[in-house]
């Protein structure tokens, strides 16, 4: 009788065991700058290649909370990092006008001073030798500050207000 307890505790037991996710790494670098990192198991995936001039592109993937695998390709360079994969959200309207008025002020600022007109940030740049004056023109064109304008108040936060002070008056 005991046999046969102990039998089934160690079957139970050996069915409880974890089961271990083993992962298999693989990185190849070279000397100039050049990297490719691979990572895979059971429940993720990782690729990572970085070339000399600093540009990286790879991808990840994982399993969701549903069961489905997603994917997700990125590039990062000069164009700054990019995801794009099904489970990537779009842009809401406030990044993409943000995102375009960086661009027009980032353009304009590249007419004004010519030796910044390369697109590939990640090349040397030469220095260019600028004045004060020259600076500050190039830069006082694009920006033009302006004075903070007051916050117009709703009709409901001007009543609350009215209502405030005339509690708080009273109270005194």
């Amino acid at each position: 009788m005991h046999t046969i307890s102990l039998f089934a505790l160690f079957i139970a037991c050996a069915a409880a065991l974890p089961v271990h996710d083993e992962a298999i790494v693989d990185v190849v670098q070279g000397t100039d700058g050049y990297y490719k990192y691979t990572l895979k198991s059971k429940y993720i995936s990782r690729e990572e290649e970085r070339q000399a001039d600093g540009s990286l592109s790879g991808y990840f993937s994982y399993i969701d909370k549903d069961g489905k695998k997603q994917v997700i390709h990125y590039t990062s360079g000069p164009r700054g990092y990019i995801a794009e994969g099904p489970s990537v959200p779009a842009d809401l309207p406030e990044v993409a006008q943000a995102r375009a008025e960086h661009q027009a002020i980032s353009h304009k600022i590249r007419s004004f001073l010519p030796a910044l007109r390369s697109d590939n940030l990640v090349d040397e740049v030469p220095e260019v030798p600028l004045s004060k004056e020259e600076f500050l023109h190039a830069v006082g064109e694009i920006l033009k500050p302006s004075l903070p304008v007051a916050v117009q108040e709703t009709p409901e936060v001007e009543n609350a207000k009215k209502e405030f002070y005339k509690a708080f008056s009273s109270a005194l």
